[in-house]
């Protein structure tokens, strides 16, 4: 399209593409509600952190346990 005969007569450039203004903005919105949930204080991701951590050693404790039990019933309790 370099000048607007061109444009009138149909005459694109190759590499024209035809963009969908609505989904463009719809692309970018969804950009910004994405990078503005990334984009976290430190405070708010070492309490995530701690979270994780708290949850990874209730796992450890509840294996710890069942391993427990499981020697229990299978040792000399069981025969």
């Amino acid at each position: 399209m370099t000048t607007k005969k061109d444009f009138q007569n149909r005459c694109f450039s190759p590499n024209w593409i035809e963009i969908d203004l609505d989904e463009v903005e719809r692309q970018t919105a969804k950009e910004e509600r994405l990078e503005s949930r990334r984009r976290k204080d430190l405070n708010t991701l070492l309490k995530e952190l701690d979270e994780i951590k708290q949850s990874i050693e209730r796992a450890a404790e509840k294996q710890h346990r069942l391993a427990n039990l499981m020697s229990f019933y299978t040792g000399e309790f069981a025969k």
